[in-house]
This record gives C-alpha cells, sequence and structure tokens, in this order.
C-alpha cells in the first residue's frame, strides 16, 4: 500500500499524457474518416474529356481523357488557367426523380453546367485555406434540368495564381444517400473549424483575464495570445486582403506570431527566465512580416514560403528543448505539453507531406488536433488555475481557523484583564475611601470624642466638628455620582450643601456657573478632590474673610477650564506651612491643575484651572 501512495504521483503525468494522446488521436481519426468517407463508387463519373484553356476562352491544350480524382499537374503554378471538362450520362425516368450532384472535394473554383443550364457555382479560395479539409459541394437537380436519356455535364474549374488545379471524385445519384456524406464533410470542413475558432476566442478572453489578476503567471498571458492569434488566422469573419502585390492573406501570416507566442507559454510552463536576451526572438516573425508587406508575389512565394517554415520549425525545436530540460527535472505540467507537441509535429509532417502529394482529397489533420491541443493546454491552464485556488482556499481556511483560535484566546485575555481592572478600580476605590474617611470624618470624629470625654464638655466645639464631618461626608457621597465629565453638575450638587453653611454664617452666595464643554475622564476621585479644593477655599472665607458675598464662576482659558471662587472679605496672609493651604495644593497637584490663590482689588480669588482630559484615574 505505501509502494502505491509513493508510486501514484509518479504516474499521474503518465495517465494524464495516455488521455491526452487518446483525444487527440480520436479528434484526428474522426476527422480524417469524415473527410475521406465516400459514397458508393457506382454512383461517381468514371472518366471526361479535359482541355486547358485560358481566361478568355484560348485553348491551351488538346483534349484529353482524364479519370477523377485528377491533379492539373502540368499548368503554369503562377499563370490564372482555366481547365474545361465534359462528359455525359444516360439517365431514366426513376434516375432523375431525386437526382441530386456531389462535388466531393475541387480547388479553388468550379462550375457546372447540365444541358447548358448552370447548376453549381463554388469558390473555395474564400475560406483562406483555413478548413481541415477540402470544400464539398452538393446540389440536387430538378426535373427541369434532367431529362430522360442522354444528358450533357461541363465542368469548368480555375485555381488561383501559386496553386494547382484539382478534382476529386464527382456523384451523381440519390439525394438521400449523397447528402449524409455531404454533411459528414461539410461538418469537417467547415463546422469544426468555426467551432474550433469560437472555442479559442472564448478560452483567449478568459485567459487573458486570469493573466490580468496574476501577472506573474506569464503562462496564461501567451497561453491567451496563442489562442487569439489562432482564432484571428482561423475566423472566416476576418476581412481576406493583402497587402501591396500579394495576394497572400495577411491573417495567414499570423501563424509566425503564434508560434512565438507557443514557444514563450513553452518557455513559462519550463520556468525559463526571461531576459534581454529573450525579446530577440521577437525579430524573426517581425522581419517576415515586413518582407510579405514590401516584396511582389512571386518572391514571396519563392523565399517567403520556405522562409516561415523554417521558423516554425526552429521554433518547435526550442520549445521541444526548453520541455525537455524542464521534465527532465520533474516538473508534469512541460511533460504534458511536450507529448503534446510530438503528437502534434506527427500530424504537421503527415499533412505537409499530403500538401507535397497535391492529392485533391486532402484532409489537414494537424489543424484539428492542434485546436484540440490549445483545448487540452486550456483545461491544463484551468486545472492548474482551479489547484492554486484550491490551494488558496485551503490557506484562508486555515487562516480563518487560526485568527478565530487568536480572537477566542484575545478575548479570555481581555476579560481576564478586564476582571483584573474592575478588581483593581474597586480596590481603589475602596482604598480612597478609606483614606478620605480617615483623614476627614475621622479626624472630626475623634476630636467630637476628646471633647465629649472632656471634664467639662466644650459644646460649640463639638458642634463645629459635628458640621465639619457632616460637609465631609456630603462631599464623599457627592463624588461617587456619575456626572459623566460634566463639572457643572458636581458643583450643582455641592452648592445644595454648601448654601445652607453659607447662610448660616451671613454670606450670600452668587452663583455665576454657565455651560461648557464636558471633561472628558472626570472621575469621583477627580470631582471629590475638586469639592475639597472648593470647601476648603469657602472655610477660610467663613473662618478668616469676614465677608459678605461668595461669587463662584466657571470659564475656559486656553486648554483649560476653570473654577473661580471670589469674595468680598478683608484680605489676608495665606500661610505656606498651614494644613488647609498645604492639603488644597496637594489636591491640585494629584489633579494635574494650577491653583492659584490672590488678591484682586477688593476681592480675594481662589482660581483652580482643570485640564480638559484625565488621562488616568486617581
Amino acid at each position: 500500500m505505501t509502494h502505491w501512495r509513493v508510486l501514484l504521483p509518479r504516474l499521474q503525468p503518465i495517465v494524464g499524457a495516455a488521455w491526452l494522446a487518446i483525444a487527440l488521436v480520436i479528434l484526428s481519426l474522426v476527422a480524417s474518416l469524415a473527410a475521406f468517407r465516400e459514397p458508393d463508387r457506382r454512383m461517381a463519373v468514371q472518366s471526361m474529356q479535359c482541355q486547358q484553356l485560358t481566361p478568355d476562352g484560348v485553348v491551351l491544350t488538346a483534349e484529353k481523357t482524364v479519370h477523377p480524382p485528377f491533379v492539373e499537374t502540368g499548368a503554369d503554378r503562377f499563370a490564372h488557367d482555366v481547365t474545361d471538362c465534359r462528359f455525359s450520362l444516360n439517365l431514366t425516368a426513376d434516375e432523375i426523380r431525386d437526382a441530386a450532384i456531389l462535388v466531393t472535394a475541387f480547388d479553388d473554383a468550379i462550375t457546372v453546367h447540365v444541358n447548358g443550364q448552370r447548376v453549381i457555382f463554388s469558390q473555395v479560395y474564400q475560406w483562406r485555406n483555413l478548413r481541415y479539409s477540402t470544400l464539398p459541394v452538393f446540389v440536387p437537380l430538378s426535373g427541369g434540368v434532367l431529362h430522360e436519356g442522354q444528358n450533357r455535364f461541363s465542368v469548368t474549374l480555375s485555381a488561383l495564381p501559386g496553386s494547382v488545379v484539382s478534382l476529386d471524385r464527382i456523384f451523381i445519384g440519390d439525394k438521400r444517400e449523397l447528402r449524409p456524406f455531404f454533411h459528414a464533410r461539410w461538418f469537417v470542413s467547415a463546422v469544426l473549424p468555426t467551432l474550433g475558432v469560437g472555442g479559442q476566442m472564448a478560452l483567449a478572453i478568459v485567459f487573458a483575464l486570469l493573466w490580468a489578476v496574476r501577472r506573474h503567471q506569464r503562462e496564461y498571458g501567451w497561453l491567451a495570445a496563442a489562442l487569439a492569434l489562432a482564432a484571428a488566422r482561423g475566423s472566416v469573419l476576418m476581412p481576406d486582403f493583402g497587402l501591396g502585390r500579394s495576394d497572400l492573406p495577411i491573417w495567414n501570416m499570423l501563424v509566425v506570431w503564434e508560434v512565438t507566442a507557443l514557444l514563450m507559454f513553452c518557455r513559462a510552463i519550463a520556468a525559463t527566465p526571461v531576459t534581454r536576451r529573450t525579446w530577440l526572438l521577437a525579430v524573426p516573425p517581425a522581419v517576415l512580416m515586413l518582407v510579405y508587406a514590401l516584396v511582389s508575389l512571386p518572391t514571396i512565394a519563392s523565399l517567403l514560403l520556405p522562409a516561415c517554415i523554417a521558423m516554425i520549425f526552429a521554433y518547435m525545436a526550442m520549445a521541444f528543448w526548453a520541455l525537455i530540460r524542464a521534465a527532465m527535472r520533474g516538473n508534469n505540467d512541460a511533460l504534458l505539453v511536450l507529448l503534446g507537441l510530438l503528437l502534434i509535429s506527427a500530424f504537421m509532417i503527415r499533412d505537409f507531406l499530403s500538401i507535397l502529394s497535391q492529392e485533391p482529397t486532402r484532409a489537414f489533420l494537424a489543424r484539428a488536433v492542434y485546436s484540440g491541443f490549445l483545448i487540452a493546454l486550456a483545461a491544463l491552464a484551468t486545472t492548474r488555475f482551479l489547484r492554486a485556488m484550491r490551494e488558496l482556499d485551503s490557506t484562508a481556511g486555515t487562516l480563518q481557523d487560526r485568527v478565530a483560535a487568536a480572537e477566542a484566546e484575545l478575548r479570555d485575555t481581555y476579560e481576564e484583564l478586564r476582571k483584573r481592572r474592575e478588581a483593581e478600580a474597586v480596590e481603589r476605590e475602596r482604598s480612597r475611601l478609606m483614606r478620605d474617611l480617615h483623614d476627614g470624618l475621622g479626624g472630626d470624629l475623634a476630636s467630637m470624642l476628646a471633647l465629649a470625654d472632656a471634664p467639662e464638655p466644650r459644646t460649640k466645639e463639638i458642634v463645629s466638628h459635628a458640621r465639619a464631618a457632616l460637609a465631609d461626608m456630603r462631599l464623599i457621597i457627592s463624588s461617587l455620582e456619575d456626572f459623566g465629565g460634566d463639572l457643572a453638575l458636581a458643583l450643582g450638587a455641592w452648592r445644595e450643601r454648601t448654601e445652607p453653611q453659607l447662610r448660616a454664617a451671613g454670606i450670600k452666595l452668587v452663583w455665576g456657573m454657565r455651560d461648557l464643554p464636558p471633561i472628558i475622564g472626570l472621575g469621583p476621585a477627580h470631582v471629590l478632590d475638586v469639592l475639597r479644593i472648593l470647601q476648603e477655599a469657602v472655610t477660610n472665607v467663613i473662618k478668616h474673610a469676614d465677608a459678605t458675598q461668595i461669587t463662584l464662576e466657571m470659564l475656559e482659558q486656553g486648554d483649560a477650564i476653570g473654577v473661580a471662587i471670589r469674595d468680598n472679605g478683608r484680605a489676608f496672609d495665606p500661610k505656606p506651612g498651614g494644613n488647609g493651604m498645604r492639603n488644597m495644593r496637594m489636591r491640585a497637584q494629584r489633579l494635574n491643575a494650577f491653583l492659584s490663590i490672590g488678591r484682586e482689588g477688593n476681592e480675594t480669588r481662589v482660581l483652580l484651572l482643570l485640564p480638559r482630559v484625565f488621562v488616568t484615574q486617581i
């Protein structure tokens, strides 16, 4: 079992190559069977009397007997001559009823007259020699054309300069028997090329889009270029024109660029690095296109075609070399492409020999196999893309799992930190309350107990300490409320508790508050320190200033929000060593605030400037 697991990955490229070879061979066999299959030979015309004419009708050769299929080998390839053939058939009334004529193949134009009436006129060179085989012609013959007895047939053939006249067998018989053979040949010669061109163009667009989003994978771009050039060269929708004095269609010259793109695709599959010298591969096809555009037809026929064939074979050899080296390094994709090119090369040699033999019935199997090969390459590239996408999806899934695990771990860590912070906040608030109770309320209560235990209790002092303790407790309670950073609300609560104390002392409170932006991060500890500073200032006014009026106001000063207390009492000299002033400055320092105490005109002013943002809690 372990042996098969090790061996199976090595066998996969061989299995893939075998399937590719089988598919291409089947495609070629189907094309060849459809192209060479013929009706019953008893319906074929056995002989004709032919002679060669000029386009003006001047007789060039004596009449001779020919037996289809035949090729006019003695004609001048660069002359536009005409071959005129005649034959006669005796037909019965039953044979005339469903008669039809089938011309299986011809080059390049044919005209057929029956009893003086033209029944066929066809030109295959309109297809620019892009078909997979020579085209057939099928025409039912009506009763008005044929008559019982002797019928005269005239066949006129012509060829373009540079080619020769050829004619395959002509069959005359029942149309129901001849039509299937016509359909089979038409499928191979006309329908199959059209399907191939459509598939190539669609795949060219697909791989161009793939290359646009994955520029680092050059094989997609070169495969798209090869498919697009093959489609442009094979589409009958392209206008059939040449350049200058050339009758050779310009689209046929795209084959040199197509082979160049195929070579670059093979180099990309083989992971061959691209250097500056690589772009020299574009020089030969560019030179051939330039020669095609500037040189006259005879020179093109004698020099350009061999040069194109030489370039094609040279580039194919370079593609083979690059693929062989990559396959030897274990590149399975290069091995598959290499085997496909070997099959195409075999069919190209076969077609080349067929062209040299000048048979009238020609099936160019390499065209069908090459289209199948391009589609197979497209399937290979699609498979590679899908495999890459699967790997990306797998990587994305793994990353998602890792992210989910990290998020869960972060949530647990955050929850633990939150609990710690809550515990620290509770402990910090507990310590603050204990400190405030001990420093403020605790001291007053201790003084009250000491005064009450004295041999002669001092009631007024006990009452004073009780009021101070009560005020301190109210301050602590006020600081525990959530004012949302609004200091004005905290001062409003402080006013409710302080104003009765001022009235008892005969002092009027003037409330000069206004709306100001909230202070960010203002917490209970901050509020308590602010209120203690204000309470200490008010206590000093009650004890020392002999004032009748206190004014409290809020203001904005630069980047700070200020709270000011002014009184109209007499001036006093605050002792630096006093506990009250020292506590006020200590609390202001803890708030990171600015505190100033001084005389302005006839008033004493205490100004506390608070920052707009409190970064940390006290």
